[in-house]
C-alpha cells in the first residue's frame, strides 16, 4: 500500500511539474545576407519546417511561437522581449519556461547577417538572458563557405563560432551549430534544405529515437544530426561538424518532441539497416539513417523508396496515411543492377562497377565476296555515372570456296569501347564508339601456289547497345553497328566498312 502511493505521488509530481512548465520560441531565417554574399535557397523554408515541428510536437502553443523570415535585427530584438515579458508574466504565476531560438542565414564571428544590416551575437546572448527563462535552447545554422550542392556564404570571412565553454546567463542553456571552426553551413539542393537543419529535424521526428518510446531528447537529436551531416558531407571538398555546448545544470536531459500523436502526418517504420532516402511528388525528398528498426513521422503520400548499404542499392514504392504506421522491410525493396546504381548515382559512395563479358560476335568480311565470320570475345567492364567502358579480346574467322580455291580467314584482336547508356526498369539502352586493332591472316588451300598473307587492320566504328538485368549482378547483352576499318591492299591502303552484331552475358562483381 505504502509503495502505491508512493508511486501514485511520483506520477503526481511528475504531471505536476509537467503542468508548470512552458514552452516559447524565437524561428528566424533570412535568405539574403550581405549585399555581397550569395542569396540562400532555403534558410526561410528551414525556419518554417523548425517552426512546424515545434507547434505539432515540441509542446509550444502557436501563439507562443514567433516566426520571421528576412527580419531586420530590431524585428528580432523586439520578439524576443515579447517573449520574455511572457516568460516574466508566466513566472509570477509559478510557471517555468523554456525558450528555444532558431537561426538559419548567413553570419561570421561576431554577427548574423540580416540583410544589409548585422545583430552582433553579444546581442542576441545578452536578449535571450534577458528572457530570464529557467532554460534556453539555442540552435544556429549558419556559417561562411563551402561546397556540397550550395554553400551558406559566398566570400571567405571568419566563421561562426561559439566556443565550448559559452554560456547564456541563465539556469541552464543548450547552444548548438551547424559546424565547427573553418567550416562551412551546407545546403542541399537534392534534400531541399541545409544539410544540418534537414537532419535535426528529421532525428526530432522520430530518427533520433534512439531508445524508442516516441520522445526524442534534445542529446538524442544532436548525436544523430552530427553523424548524418558529417556522413551527408564526406563526399563534398568541405566536412562540416557540428558542435554543442550543454549546460543544463540539475537537470535531466531535455525531452524535445513527443511523438505519441501524428498530427495529421504518418507513420514509417523502417525495419532494415541503411541509408533509406523517400522521394515525394513534388521533388521533396527525406533522408533518413537506421542502424537498426526506426520510425519517423512523415508527409502523408506516395513514396519512391530507395534503401543504400555498403553492399547495395535497392527500390521500392510505399504508400503512408495520416494517423497510420507503413511498414517496409528488406523484402519490400528490390535489389536495383549494379551498373545503375553507379549511372544513375544511387550509390552516394561508389562511382564505379567492374565486371567482365564474355560473348559471341558476327563481323561482316574485310573483302566483299569472303563471307562473314563469326568468332567472339572476353572483355572487362567499368561501369561510371557519364560512361561505360570495356576492353575486349576478340577472335573470329570463317572459310569460304571460290574459283576452286578454300580460303581460311583468321582475325585476333583488341578494341575499346565507350557507351553511354539510359536505364528503363532493368532495361538499360545506349550508343557509343570502339576504336581496336586485329592481325588478320588469310591461308588459302589450292592447287597452285598461294602464300598465306598477314595483315595489320585498323578497325574503329559506331555501335548500339541493349542490355537486361536478370539478376543484380547479371545482364544479358545485345548489340550491333557498323566498323570502318583499313589495311594493307595490292595498291596501298584499303578502306572498307563491315558491319558487325552479337550478344553476350556481362557479370558484374558486387
Amino acid at each position: 500500500m505504502i509503495r502505491a502511493l508512493a508511486a501514485a505521488l511520483a506520477l503526481w509530481a511528475a504531471s505536476a511539474a509537467a503542468a508548470t512548465s512552458d514552452r516559447l520560441a524565437l524561428v528566424v531565417g533570412a535568405n539574403l545576407g550581405a549585399p555581397d554574399e550569395a542569396p540562400l535557397r532555403f534558410a526561410e523554408r528551414d525556419a518554417s519546417r523548425f517552426a512546424d515541428v515545434l507547434t505539432r510536437f515540441a509542446e509550444v502553443r502557436p501563439e507562443d511561437l514567433v516566426l520571421l523570415r528576412g527580419p531586420d535585427p530590431a524585428a528580432v530584438s523586439r520578439a524576443l522581449a515579447r517573449l520574455g515579458e511572457r516568460a516574466a508574466a508566466r513566472r509570477a504565476e509559478g510557471v517555468e519556461a523554456v525558450l528555444f531560438v532558431y537561426y538559419s542565414g548567413h553570419a561570421d564571428a561576431r554577427a548574423l547577417h540580416l540583410g544589409p544590416a548585422r545583430l552582433p551575437l553579444a546581442e542576441l546572448e545578452a536578449a535571450v538572458a534577458r528572457a530570464g527563462v529557467e532554460l534556453s535552447v539555442l540552435v544556429v545554422d549558419a556559417c561562411r563557405s563551402g561546397a556540397l550542392t550550395r554553400v551558406k556564404g559566398a566570400r571567405p570571412a571568419t566563421p561562426f563560432e561559439i566556443r565550448a565553454d559559452d554560456r547564456l546567463a541563465s539556469q541552464g542553456s543548450a547552444i548548438i551549430t551547424s559546424s565547427a571552426l573553418g567550416e562551412a553551413a551546407q545546403e542541399s539542393d537534392q534534400l531541399g534544405g541545409g544539410v544540418f537543419t534537414h537532419h535535426f529535424v528529421n532525428g526530432l521526428l522520430g530518427a533520433a529515437d534512439a531508445s524508442g518510446d516516441r520522445r526524442v531528447t534534445l542529446s538524442e537529436a544532436y548525436r544523430y544530426a552530427y553523424g548524418e551531416t558529417l556522413r551527408t558531407t564526406s563526399r563534398a571538398p568541405v566536412v562540416q561538424h557540428p558542435t554543442y555546448a550543454f549546460r543544463m545544470r540539475g537537470r535531466e536531459d531535455l525531452v524535445v518532441t513527443r511523438l505519441t500523436d501524428t498530427a495529421g502526418l504518418g507513420r514509417l517504420r523502417l525495419l532494415a539497416p541503411g541509408d533509406w532516402l523517400l522521394f515525394a511528388r513534388g521533388g521533396r525528398v527525406e533522408e533518413v539513417h537506421a542502424e537498426r528498426a526506426v520510425e519517423v513521422l512523415v508527409e502523408p503520400g506516395s513514396y519512391l523508396v530507395r534503401r543504400r548499404t555498403a553492399e547495395a542499392v535497392f527500390e521500392g514504392r510505399a504508400g503512408v496515411r495520416p494517423g497510420e504506421t507503413t511498414t517496409l522491410s528488406a523484402g519490400d525493396v528490390r535489389r536495383l543492377p549494379y551498373g545503375q546504381t553507379v549511372r544513375k548515382g544511387y550509390d552516394g559512395g561508389r562511382r564505379s562497377v567492374w565486371g567482365a563479358f564474355v560473348g559471341g560476335e558476327l563481323a561482316g568480311p574485310l573483302r566483299a565476296g569472303l563471307g562473314a565470320a563469326a568468332g567472339g570475345g572476353v572483355g572487362l567492364r567499368a561501369d561510371f555515372e557519364a560512361v561505360a567502358l570495356e576492353l575486349r579480346v576478340r577472335a573470329v574467322g570463317n572459310a569460304v570456296d571460290r574459283n576452286a580455291m578454300t580460303i581460311t580467314q583468321t582475325q585476333l584482336g583488341a578494341d575499346l569501347a565507350a557507351l553511354r547508356l539510359f536505364d528503363i526498369g532493368r532495361l538499360s539502352a545506349g550508343f557509343g564508339l570502339r576504336v581496336g586493332g586485329d592481325w588478320a591472316r588469310q591461308a588459302f588451300e589450292t592447287t597452285g601456289v598461294a602464300p598465306t598473307r598477314d595483315a595489320a587492320v585498323l578497325r574503329a566504328g559506331a555501335l548500339l547497345r541493349v542490355e537486361y538485368a536478370v539478376w543484380p549482378a547479371v545482364s544479358l547483352r545485345l548489340g550491333g553497328g557498323l566498323d570502318g576499318h583499313v589495311s594493307p591492299g595490292d595498291g596501298g591502303a584499303a578502306f572498307g566498312a563491315a558491319p558487325f552484331g552479337g550478344l553476350g552475358v556481362t557479370l558484374y562483381v558486387p
